[in-house]
């Protein structure tokens, strides 16, 4: 397999050692809003990729977390015909109208940084706070390896 579960783990790892030892240090920041980021990334990649997807097709995807998410929610639960939406709601930020993982990733596409570029170049970036994201990532995470093997790719024709 290309995408791996502990690799998303060891981005997570990173970004809370950096939160809880450097968060006020110029650039911290960033770099865990980075890290978060790509975790996710690699969590729904390896999900993915369980489920039948190609590295080639899931290259094609590049950073584009929004994408990712459409494409895990249009897989189905082994032998339920239910689809995998339930990672939209999962919840990052109790008792918020934005605080669900489907919310934090669809932002990709409208007012905040694009992942990766947006966020490791220029002086404004305009995101959710890297706290926020570090905690999406974890129940990105958590949700994927949990649900890894009970997926299946629905190929439409």
């Amino acid at each position: 397999m290309e995408y791996s579960f502990d690799f998303a783990r060891r981005m997570i790892d990173s970004a809370e050692c950096l939160f809880n030892s450097h968060a006020n240090k110029e650039e911290a920041g960033r770099a865990i809003l980075y890290l978060s980021c790509l975790s996710c990334e690699i969590s729904m990649k390896a999900l993915l990729e369980q489920t039948g997807y190609t590295v080639k097709e899931l290259r094609g995807f590049s950073h584009k977390l929004h994408d990712l998410l459409i494409e895990i929610s249009s897989c189905e639960y082994r032998n339920t015909g239910y689809r995998a939406s339930s990672i939209r709601s999962k919840i990052v930020i109790e008792n918020t109208a934005n605080g669900t993982v489907g919310a934090l990733l669809a932002s990709q596409v409208g007012d905040t940084s694009t992942y990766p570029n947006e966020i490791r170049y220029g002086a404004v970036i305009t995101h959710f706070s890297p706290e926020v994201m570090l905690k999406c990532a974890k129940v990105v995470l958590r949700w994927c390896a949990e649900n890894q093997g009970n997926l299946i790719r629905v190929i439409s024709l």
